[in-house]
């Protein structure tokens, strides 16, 4: 009994040293001010082998939300307004569904018919479809045109003196500026562009040569988009060897045809006389799962408490590279420290210095590390569209996104044109004159406070600007400035522990927005539209429009969907990009767009972007 009394003890001491280890160690990580070394523990973390880049929808995103919610567990934090007890960290997701790429199924065929002989060709060997083509099947006879470039602009038309209508059309990857980087007909041959321009001809179908003149290769590199968004048409793209059967009925073999176009830069279309092709293209989107992590701090004000401010970072990246990247033909961990674990890791000192602060605070606040940023503000647009407090109630929005980098004391905050106030805020902070503070008016932008804004709702950006690693390999935890990212992060405390104080509400306006500078490929002209690059068809839905804007003037408003632009049929925001390329400032298009049930018809006087 003596033994056994001893051995009881024995535990109960290693429990409570083991115990109080614990305490200590958790202490030493977790402090409730703003410092370097959380900052830092933060985005190693989260900018580590382990989670891959953290791109939306796969395992590594999710450890990377999982991560963020036991911290904010630790800080005390709810998981949603109604919550009366803290809970299992799933419950602080908000999970939503996005096109995270293309399968194709197993039902894929080309087969050509020659003179009452049919000829199956192989798939993926001697062809297969492009993940943007429409899932479909179509019969039909076979026009060769060119580079299948359409451009009255550059005056170049592979459609001009043949007639498309109906049948399916063969023509060469690439353009007659093919290895000239400067050359004007680059930019009209990509794949989605000639599809574009066979479908507005009125093809059924679009076969697309690869290059011949690249060794060893049989089929074109597939990329998938970022987000699934059929052409209309479908897609398939085939081999040199097998484009030679096609065309040795018309004398021409695919070397001497492809030089004869490059070397003369002149259309030469013709029907391929007794061909019959029939296309079957069988493919689907994949649709993932990925999650906005939220945790909520309730106010103390008896009636600021239903008003709320809003903390948000976005957590994903780009994984391994490819569709983003700098560099999208290395296949690399695009590790993302600065783009977005420094302003994740920011976030997430606020929740807990906030949390520690609790009973200070009037109005009730979110912090919201937003999923899926990367591929078009998904994660944001989700949000606003599902917000667990009204977005009416929201007073103003906080983003952090790349605040890693700071350099020469130079911080650029975008937004302060979205109140009247946030000039006197920014400045009365006691970490002002620590900073060379750049600001911008604008409300939209290339980050999650612009799915806010577009809801009429005060939002700042807080940026450190742009670098050599962005969006590469090269962006990594040890090329991060702790120092710097701490001031960062206790100026934007003082500025949110202001909104949360604040006596009023925070008053909303339409921010002076400035032009975009010099060209965006072959687009001279500026709308003022912001798309909504999540959108797979049927129309390019418009999140928001730019004050004092061409759109604003011709009437434009956020919700419409553009089916059309200056005569082009608009599926996507593809096709509205190479709409935009067939016109010049000061040109008036007619817009049409959906308007809830209705089709409204507008005037559009397209204005310059800014030299």
């Amino acid at each position: 009994m003596k033994m056994i009394k001893l051995l009881l003890l024995y535990f109960i001491l290693v429990f409570v040293t083991v115990f109080l280890l614990q305490s200590i160690e958790t202490d030493s990580i977790r402090n409730s001010s703003i410092t370097e070394e959380e900052l830092a523990k933060h985005v190693y973390y989260l900018a580590s082998d382990d989670l891959e880049g953290r791109r939306a929808g796969t395992s590594e995103a999710r450890k990377a939300a999982e991560y963020i919610a036991n911290e904010f567990i630790a800080y005390g934090l709810f998981p949603h307004p109604e919550a009366v007890t803290i809970s299992d960290k799933t419950d602080y997701f908000q999970p939503f569904e996005f096109s995270s790429g293309v399968e194709f199924g197993k039902n894929n065929l080309l087969v050509i018919t020659m003179n009452g002989k049919k000829l199956s060709l192989k798939y993926d060997k001697e062809f297969r479809p492009l993940p943007f083509s429409t899932r479909s099947s179509v019969s039909g006879e076979m026009v060769f045109a060119g580079f299948g470039i359409s451009s009255e602009s550059e005056n170049y038309d592979d459609y001009a003196d043949i007639s498309v209508e109906g049948k399916i059309v063969l023509v060469f990857q690439g353009s007659p500026d093919t290895g000239d980087p400067h050359g004007v007909l680059n930019q009209y041959a990509t794949p989605r562009s000639k599809t574009i321009a066979a479908r507005e001809a009125g093809a059924k179908a679009i076969i697309i040569i690869t290059q011949p003149d690249e060794d060893d290769i049989t089929l074109m590199r597939i990329r998938t988009d970022r987000t699934y968004a059929p052409s209309g048409l479908p897609v398939v793209n085939i081999s040199p060897k097998a484009a030679e059967k096609l065309l040795r009925p018309s004398g021409y073999t695919v070397d001497q045809l492809y030089k004869k176009l490059f070397d003369t830069r002149s259309p030469n279309s013709f029907e391929l006389n007794n061909i019959v092709t029939d296309i079957q293209t069988d493919l689907y989107a994949v649709t993932s799962i990925d999650q906005n992590v939220i945790g909520f701090l309730p106010g103390n004000h008896p009636e600021k408490k239903d008003e709320v401010v809003i903390i948000g970072a976005h957590y994903d990246h780009l994984g391994w590279g490819g569709q983003g990247s700098m560099m999208p033909d290395e296949h690399a961990i695009h590790y993302g420290a600065d783009d977005n674990a420094s302003g994740t890791a920011g976030l997430l000192e606020l929740a807990q210095k906030f949390a520690a602060n609790r009973d200070q605070i009037d109005r009730s606040m979110l912090f919201i590390s937003f999923g899926a940023e990367e591929l078009g503000l998904i994660g944001s647009q989700y949000y606003v569209g599902h917000p667990y407090i009204p977005n009416e109630q929201t007073t103003a929005m906080i983003n952090l996104d790349m605040i890693g980098r700071l350099q020469n004391d130079e911080l650029t905050i975008f937004g302060v044109g979205t109140s009247p106030v946030w000039e006197s805020i920014i400045e009365s902070s006691a970490h002002y004159n620590n900073f060379t503070v750049r600001t911008n008016p604008d409300g939209f932008g290339p980050s999650d406070h612009a799915s806010f804004y577009a809801k009429d709702i005060p939002v700042l950006f807080f940026h450190t600007g742009l670098h050599g690693d962005y969006h590469r390999p090269s962006d990594t935890a040890d090329k991060i400035n702790y120092e710097g990212m701490k001031r960062i992060a206790r100026y934007a405390y003082d500025i949110s522990y202001s909104l949360v104080t604040y006596e009023k509400p925070v008053a909303f306006t339409r921010a002076d927005s400035p032009r975009p500078r010099g060209t965006m490929g072959n687009i001279r002209v500026y709308v003022g539209t912001m798309p909504d690059y999540v959108g797979e068809s049927g129309g390019l839905r418009i999140t928001g429009v730019r004050s004092d804007s061409p759109a604003e003037r011709a009437g434009i408003k956020t919700g419409d969907v553009i089916i059309n632009f200056g005569g082009k049929t608009i599926e996507n925001v593809y096709d509205y990009t190479y709409a935009l390329g067939e016109f010049n400032p000061g040109d008036i298009v007619e817009v049409v767009v959906k308007r809830d049930e209705e089709e409204v018809t507008l005037e559009l006087e397209l204005a310059a972007r800014q030299q």
